[in-house]
Protein backbone atom coordinates (compact mmCIF):
# COMPACT_ATOMS: atom_id res chain seq x y z
CA UNK A 1 0.00 0.00 0.00
CA UNK A 2 2.73 1.99 -0.75
CA UNK A 3 1.92 6.20 -1.63
CA UNK A 4 4.53 6.53 -4.14
CA UNK A 5 5.85 9.47 -5.39
CA UNK A 6 3.05 11.77 -3.82
CA UNK A 7 5.49 11.45 -0.67
CA UNK A 8 3.05 11.45 1.48
CA UNK A 9 4.21 10.56 4.97
CA UNK A 10 2.80 7.69 7.65
CA UNK A 11 4.63 7.84 11.26
CA UNK A 12 7.20 10.24 9.84
CA UNK A 13 8.71 8.86 7.45
CA UNK A 14 7.60 8.23 3.52
CA UNK A 15 6.06 4.89 3.17
CA UNK A 16 7.69 4.36 0.13
CA UNK A 17 11.12 4.88 1.46
CA UNK A 18 9.51 2.52 4.16
CA UNK A 19 8.58 -0.50 1.70
CA UNK A 20 11.96 0.25 -0.58
CA UNK A 21 13.99 -0.59 3.03
CA UNK A 22 11.93 -3.69 3.67
CA UNK A 23 12.16 -4.91 0.23
CA UNK A 24 16.09 -4.50 0.20
CA UNK A 25 16.22 -7.19 3.53
CA UNK A 26 14.26 -9.55 1.27
CA UNK A 27 11.69 -10.00 4.12
CA UNK A 28 7.61 -9.42 3.54
CA UNK A 29 7.12 -6.26 4.25
CA UNK A 30 3.73 -5.28 6.28
CA UNK A 31 0.68 -3.86 3.94
CA UNK A 32 0.18 -0.57 5.77
CA UNK A 33 3.40 0.59 7.14
CA UNK A 34 6.36 -1.19 5.06
CA UNK A 35 8.10 -2.76 8.14
CA UNK A 36 8.64 -6.70 7.98
CA UNK A 37 5.54 -8.29 8.70
CA UNK A 38 5.05 -11.37 11.26
CA UNK A 39 1.65 -12.76 10.25
CA UNK A 40 -0.48 -13.52 7.31
CA UNK A 41 -4.56 -12.64 7.49
CA UNK A 42 -6.27 -14.72 5.12
CA UNK A 43 -9.27 -12.69 5.04
CA UNK A 44 -7.73 -9.79 4.41
CA UNK A 45 -4.94 -10.94 2.08
CA UNK A 46 -2.62 -9.07 4.07
CA UNK A 47 0.87 -9.25 5.59
CA UNK A 48 1.01 -7.23 8.97
CA UNK A 49 3.19 -6.47 11.60
CA UNK A 50 2.19 -7.03 15.27
CA UNK A 51 1.66 -3.62 15.84
CA UNK A 52 -0.70 -3.05 12.61
CA UNK A 53 -2.41 -6.37 13.27
CA UNK A 54 -3.44 -5.33 16.56
CA UNK A 55 -5.06 -2.24 15.29
CA UNK A 56 -6.48 -3.99 12.33
CA UNK A 57 -8.20 -6.73 14.33
CA UNK A 58 -9.24 -5.31 17.27
CA UNK A 59 -10.95 -2.52 15.21
CA UNK A 60 -14.38 -4.10 15.35
CA UNK A 61 -15.62 -7.73 16.93
CA UNK A 62 -15.58 -9.16 13.06
CA UNK A 63 -11.98 -8.37 12.27
CA UNK A 64 -11.77 -9.68 16.07
CA UNK A 65 -12.37 -13.48 14.46
CA UNK A 66 -9.76 -13.38 11.78
CA UNK A 67 -7.52 -16.56 12.16
CA UNK A 68 -4.10 -15.28 11.31
CA UNK A 69 -0.78 -17.52 10.17
CA UNK A 70 2.55 -16.49 11.72
CA UNK A 71 5.15 -15.79 9.25
CA UNK A 72 8.83 -17.45 10.21
CA UNK A 73 11.31 -15.35 11.17
CA UNK A 74 14.05 -17.34 9.14
CA UNK A 75 12.36 -17.38 5.52
CA UNK A 76 9.30 -15.40 6.43
CA UNK A 77 6.93 -18.39 5.09
CA UNK A 78 3.82 -19.17 6.86
CA UNK A 79 4.26 -21.60 9.57
CA UNK A 80 1.85 -23.84 11.88
CA UNK A 81 1.58 -21.40 14.79
CA UNK A 82 -1.88 -19.29 14.29
CA UNK A 83 -3.35 -15.90 16.44
CA UNK A 84 -7.07 -16.15 16.83
CA UNK A 85 -8.77 -13.32 18.51
CA UNK A 86 -6.28 -10.59 20.33
CA UNK A 87 -4.00 -12.58 21.62
CA UNK A 88 -4.85 -16.67 21.72
CA UNK A 89 -2.12 -18.72 20.06
CA UNK A 90 -2.44 -22.00 18.67
CA UNK A 91 -0.20 -24.99 17.09
CA UNK A 92 -1.64 -27.17 14.30
CA UNK A 93 -0.42 -30.48 13.59
CA UNK A 94 2.56 -30.86 9.90
CA UNK A 95 -0.57 -33.32 9.02
CA UNK A 96 -3.80 -33.52 9.29
CA UNK A 97 -6.19 -36.43 7.67
CA UNK A 98 -9.96 -35.57 7.21
CA UNK A 99 -12.86 -36.52 5.48
CA UNK A 100 -13.96 -35.21 2.38
CA UNK A 101 -17.67 -34.49 2.71
CA UNK A 102 -20.07 -36.31 5.73
CA UNK A 103 -21.73 -38.81 3.50
CA UNK A 104 -21.76 -42.45 4.01
CA UNK A 105 -20.77 -42.90 -0.09
CA UNK A 106 -17.39 -41.58 0.30
CA UNK A 107 -16.30 -44.85 2.20
CA UNK A 108 -13.21 -42.86 4.93
CA UNK A 109 -11.98 -41.89 1.65
CA UNK A 110 -9.05 -39.51 3.24
CA UNK A 111 -7.26 -36.92 2.02
CA UNK A 112 -3.89 -35.53 3.65
CA UNK A 113 -3.77 -31.39 4.06
CA UNK A 114 -0.69 -29.97 5.16
CA UNK A 115 -1.92 -26.15 4.31
CA UNK A 116 -4.55 -26.03 6.66
CA UNK A 117 -4.58 -22.22 6.41
CA UNK A 118 -7.24 -22.53 3.76
CA UNK A 119 -9.48 -25.03 5.85
CA UNK A 120 -9.02 -23.81 9.31
CA UNK A 121 -12.75 -23.18 10.22
CA UNK A 122 -13.21 -27.00 9.44
CA UNK A 123 -10.61 -27.19 12.84
CA UNK A 124 -13.10 -24.38 15.02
Amino acid sequence: MCKGAEGEKQHGFCSSYLHKECATRSATCCELCGLQASLYCQADDAYLCRKCDKRVHEANFLALRHIRCFLCNTCQNLTRRYLIGASIEVVLPANINWTIGNLPSNKGIHRKCSRMHNNLSLLL
